[in-house]
């Protein structure tokens, strides 16, 4: 029985050494030849992910990027033992999630989601410019030791299982530095907060958004600032009031961030607490900013309860025109071509058409469907 335990422990050590070999390598190959690597989590049935593989990678002017610049290193984080240790040592809260490394294994940069070609260029120029300036992200550990890290988020971080508010406080009370590697990734993953991390965040955003990326803290900020705005704000308050809320937090964040802010806070305000679409819309075209897919997802929304219409929808086109130009995500022009044409604006359709065009040319991707649909409205 000794025999077989000791037989089975070389084994697992054996796979782990090997799964590890694997990243070791890409380190190392990456270091010999001056390059990035390029983590690809996936897992087998993920849409988005096999949508990459189909459309994107195989880009002309993406593969060209990766050859010269990056080794690329995919991992299935559901088969492979490395998917395991990736999922602890980083926060992968959708997937693809896309990690660039340096060749000490340092965080670069990371991102989730479908990326078209030109996002996933913007996104690997940022990440060179990171790496040539020394930046990395020092809220992650380099090399892997399961010691690092508390035993409920490695639990939470392979099954998705193990957190609670009551842990999450247990671990923030006893939390001697907020700001010590790999301390906040347990709200991180679970995209939450306590009033004693909100504290810390909202105090100090600029550390924690270089320790841990803006993108994968934000979840956190959307929860202390929306947090902050239930207790300051109701659907009596007024707008003199909310914009006395905003004024009070705007110096805690630089001025592109902020705007991403205004959108959660614009959306709790006026859209849950009023309940006031247009109120909303009118705030929103006069902080424009596009993040993420609430552009869309609000668009969806409303034409699913037939609220898309007369004022609402004049509002709507008018704050797609300020926020969508030929930098945003393919998906997001085609959304504003989409909805203009439903409201019956075939102008604004036409120029989203030649937008979306336009930047399928810029990074070769393919154009003749939409040109087709543009010759049609044309006539």
């Amino acid at each position: 029985m000794k025999k077989l335990l000791i037989t089975l422990t070389a084994t697992v050590l054996s796979l782990s050494s090997f799964a590890q070999s694997a990243l070791d390598k890409a380190l190392s190959k990456a270091k010999k030849e001056n390059k990035l690597v390029f983590v690809d989590t996936y897992f087998t049935g993920c849409i988005p992910c096999e949508q990459m593989d189909r459309e994107v990678f195989p880009n002309a002017i993406v593969s060209k990027e990766m050859e010269k610049n990056f080794v690329m290193l995919k991992i299935n984080v559901f088969t492979e033992k490395l998917g395991d240790t990736i999922k602890v040592q980083h926060i992968l809260n959708g997937f693809p999630t896309f990690l660039v490394l340096n060749s000490k294994g340092d965080l670069v940069s990371s991102v989730s989601g479908f990326k078209d070609p030109g996002d996933l260029i913007s996104f690997l120029d940022n990440a060179k410019l990171r790496a040539k300036k020394g930046q990395f992200h020092l809220g992650y550990s380099s090399t892997y030791n399961e010691k690092d890290y508390p035993a409920f988020y490695i639990e939470f971080a392979k099954t998705r299982k193990g957190i609670t508010p009551q842990n999450l406080k247990e671990y923030s009370d006893g939390l001697k530095d907020f700001k010590a590697k790999n301390s906040l990734l347990p709200f991180l993953i679970a995209r939450t907060t306590n009033e004693k991390v909100s504290e810390e965040v909202l105090k100090d955003y600029n550390t924690y958004a270089n320790l841990y990326g803006e993108e994968v803290l934000q979840p956190v900020v959307d929860r202390a600032l929306t947090a902050a705005a239930q207790n300051k704000l109701n659907s009596s308050s007024s707008k003199n009031d909310f914009d006395a809320f905003l004024t009070s937090y705007q110096s805690k964040f630089p001025a592109d961030r902020w705007k991403i802010n205004l959108q959660t806070l614009g959306s709790k305000f006026y859209l849950e607490m009023k309940k006031d679409t247009t109120g909303y819309l009118n705030f929103a075209i006069s902080n424009p900013v596009l993040y993420q897919y609430h552009f869309t997802a609000l668009a969806s929304t409303l034409t699913a309860k037939r609220q898309l219409q007369g004022e609402t929808a004049k509002l709507f086109l008018q704050w797609a025109n300020a926020i969508v130009n030929e930098e945003s995500s393919m998906e997001i022009i085609k959304n504003a071509a989409s909805l203009n044409k439903r409201i019956g604006n075939n102008e604004g359709y036409k120029k989203f058409m030649q937008m979306a065009i336009n930047r399928a040319k810029k990074y070769a991707m393919p154009y003749q469907e939409m040109e087709e649909s543009l010759k049609l409205a044309s006539k």
